[in-house]
Formats: structure tokens, C-alpha cells, sequence
């Protein structure tokens, strides 16, 4: 089985993409952190190279790509209840 890993911008600007990690975090789940500077003058093309909306943060789990904190929660517990 495959690492998820969760992409998302600086955690200290980016509530958002706390979220997710938190809840990660909290569940004990192993996962792979990407972060992307969201103030970088290539941070646009570096989200999207993952994230389909081009926002942060996006879950990827294999072939799966899911992105918003609620979606993101939502599929967490159901993975991991």
C-alpha cells in the first residue's frame, strides 16, 4: 500500500491546509508532506501540477485526488473511522 501525501501551503497562512493535517496527524496516519510556498513567484504552477481545482490543500492517495478540507475530511473518515 501506497503513503498518501497531503499538499499544502505554509500551514502558518494557510488554515485550510491545516486542516487535513491535523486531522492526520490526529488519526496516526503515515503520510507524505509536500509543502508549497503559497508567496513563491511558480506557486500556481506548482499546485497544479497536483491539484486539478489549483488550490491547496489536495489529498493524493494513489490514483485518487481530492482537494478541499471538507472532502478531505469527509474520505479520511471513511478510510480510517
Amino acid at each position: 500500500m501506497t503513503v498518501p501525501a497531503l499538499v499544502i501551503g505554509n500551514k502558518n497562512y494557510s488554515s485550510w491546509s491545516l486542516r487535513p493535517w491535523l486531522l492526520l496527524k490526529h488519526l496516526g496516519v503515515d503520510f507524505q508532506e509536500i509543502s508549497v510556498a503559497l508567496h513563491a513567484p511558480d506557486t500556481t504552477t506548482r499546485i497544479t501540477r497536483y491539484s486539478p481545482s489549483g488550490r491547496v490543500p489536495v489529498l493524493l492517495d494513489g490514483d485518487l485526488r481530492i482537494w478541499e478540507s471538507l472532502a478531505i475530511g469527509e474520505y479520511l473518515a471513511e478510510r480510517h473511522p
